[in-house]
C-alpha cells in the first residue's frame, strides 16, 4: 500500500485526473489537499467523480494536523510546493503544457522549497523528486533549462485526456450551471493569462477587445464565455471594465478560476477558444476545436506579471531569447496579432467549426505524443517506484514510469478512457 497526499492549489486539469484515478486503486491509500475545496465541492465534477478520498482545504487550521497524520509516502503537487513534513519524497506536476518560461528567480525559489520538502537540491540525482513531462519538448527544456536531471524527468503525458476524452458528464449536465445557452447557442470561449500584462497594448485595449467579441458574437447569435484565472491576478481597471461590458450582455458571462474551478465544463461547452496564449489551449486542443491565438509581434523584452506573496503583482521586462518555453510562432490554430484579426478569425470559426482541428492534431503530436488515456496509471507506477524506493541516493530506475500493467483495471476513472 502506498500512501500518497495530492497538494493541489486547484483541483483540476492534470492533477484532478490523477487524484480520480488514484481513488479508485485499491493498492493507494489517498488525502487530498487543496487551496479551493469549498469552491471545488460546490462543482458539477466533484459530484460526477465522487472522491472516496478526503478533500481537505489547505488553508483549514486543522489541515496540516491531518496531513502529518496520514503519513505520506509521496507528495504530488502542481504548483505550490507542499511545506516540510508533508512527505519525504515530490512528484511535481503542471497546470498546462504552456508556451511561458518561469524565471530563473522563480526556479531559485523553486528548488529551495524542493530541497526543503524532501531533502534534496532536484538538480541532483537522487530517489525522493519526479516532475511530470508531457512530452519531448517540456522534458527536454526542464533538464536543459531547469538542470533537472533527465531521470527526473519521466515523459507520461497529460493526465487530464483521460477526463477530456471520457467526461464524467456531459454537455447538457453542465449546462444548467452557466447563465448563458450553451445548449442553443454556439459559445466562444476567452481565456486570458494574467502573466503577460495585458493582450495587447494595455487594459484599455483589452476591455476594448472583450467589448468587441461581446459585440461579434451577439450579432452571430453566439455567446461569449470569459474564463480568467483567480480574480486578485488581474488589475483592478482591468477588472472594472470587464465586468462592466459583461453586465450589460445577457449572452456573455464571466468566471473565475477561484469561484469556478471545475474547468471542463467550460472545455466541454466551448465550440471556439480565444487565448493570449493560455496553456488552458493544450487541453482545448484534445477537442479538435478552433483555437485563436492573441500573439504579441515580437519586438524586443517579453512583458511579464508576476505575484509575490500571492498578493503583490509586479511587472517585469524578460529577454524574448529566456521567455518562451515553446517558439509562440508554434500553435495549434490561426495566430492573430490585433483586435480586428481576432473578430475576423472567431467569425471564421464560428462559420466552420472544423477549421483549424489538424493544427491542434500536429500540435499535440509534436508535444504530447502520448494522449493515450494511460498518463494518470503511469504516474502511479512513478510514485510506486519512488515510495520503494530508500530515501537517500542515488536515484530510483524511473524504467517502472512505463509500465502500464492490464491487470490493473479496478483502478479509476481514468482507467475507462483506454477501454
Amino acid at each position: 500500500m502506498i500512501r500518497v497526499v495530492v497538494w493541489a492549489t486547484h483541483l483540476q486539469t492534470d492533477i484532478l485526473a490523477l487524484a480520480a484515478h488514484l481513488d479508485g486503486c485499491p493498492d493507494v491509500a489517498l488525502l487530498i489537499v487543496a487551496g479551493d475545496a469549498a469552491a471545488y465541492q460546490r462543482e458539477p465534477i466533484a459530484t460526477a467523480l465522487g472522491l472516496g478520498a478526503p478533500v481537505l482545504g489547505r488553508d483549514d487550521p486543522a489541515t496540516m494536523a491531518r496531513v502529518r497524520a496520514f503519513a505520506a509516502d509521496v507528495a504530488v503537487a502542481d504548483n505550490h510546493v507542499p511545506p516540510k513534513g508533508v512527505a519525504p519524497r515530490l512528484f511535481y506536476m503542471w497546470h498546462g503544457l504552456g508556451w511561458k518560461a518561469r524565471s530563473k528567480l522563480d526556479l531559485a525559489v523553486f528548488y529551495r522549497q524542493v530541497e526543503r520538502l524532501t531533502g534534496a537540491d532536484p538538480r541532483r540525482p537522487n530517489p525522493n523528486f519526479l516532475a511530470q513531462c508531457y512530452g519531448p519538448t517540456d522534458r527536454a527544456w526542464r533538464v536543459r533549462d531547469w538542470k533537472l536531471p533527465a531521470e527526473a524527468c519521466p515523459e507520461v503525458g497529460m493526465a487530464f485526456a483521460s477526463l477530456l476524452r471520457a467526461p464524467p458528464y456531459d454537455k447538457r449536465a453542465a449546462a444548467g450551471r452557466y447563465a448563458i445557452d450553451v445548449m442553443n447557442r454556439k459559445t466562444v470561449l476567452l481565456s486570458i493569462t494574467w502573466h503577460s500584462g495585458g493582450v495587447f497594448d494595455g487594459d484599455t485595449a483589452d476591455t476594448d477587445l472583450v467589448r468587441r467579441l461581446i459585440a461579434a458574437t451577439a450579432a452571430r447569435e453566439a455567446n461569449l464565455l470569459v474564463c480568467l484565472h483567480d480574480r486578485h491576478r488581474y488589475s483592478a481597471s482591468f477588472l472594472a471594465g470587464l465586468e462592466t461590458a459583461v453586465a450589460d450582455a445577457p449572452h456573455a458571462e464571466l468566471r473565475f478560476k477561484s469561484d469556478h474551478p471545475d474547468n471542463l465544463s467550460d472545455l466541454l461547452v466551448a465550440d471556439v477558444m480565444v487565448s493570449n496564449l493560455s496553456s488552458f489551449l493544450a487541453y482545448h486542443y484534445v477537442s479538435g476545436r478552433p483555437a485563436i491565438h492573441l500573439v504579441r509581434p515580437r519586438d524586443g523584452p517579453v512583458e511579464r506579471v508576476a505575484m509575490v506573496l500571492s498578493r503583490f503583482r509586479v511587472r517585469r521586462k524578460i529577454a524574448a531569447d529566456s521567455a518562451w518555453m515553446i517558439d509562440p510562432a508554434d500553435t495549434g490554430g490561426v495566430q492573430v496579432s490585433d483586435i480586428e484579426g481576432a473578430l475576423q478569425a472567431v467569425g471564421a470559426a464560428l462559420d466552420d467549426s472544423q477549421s483549424g482541428g489538424q493544427a491542434a492534431v500536429d500540435w499535440l503530436a509534436r508535444h504530447v505524443p502520448r494522449l493515450d488515456g494511460n498518463a494518470p496509471e503511469r504516474i502511479r507506477q512513478c510514485l510506486l517506484a519512488m515510495s520503494t524506493a530508500p530515501v537517500s541516493l542515488p536515484p530510483i530506475d524511473t524504467t517502472r514510469c512505463e509500465q502500464h500493467f492490464a491487470g490493473l483495471s479496478d483502478c479509476g476513472p481514468a482507467k475507462a478512457a483506454t477501454s
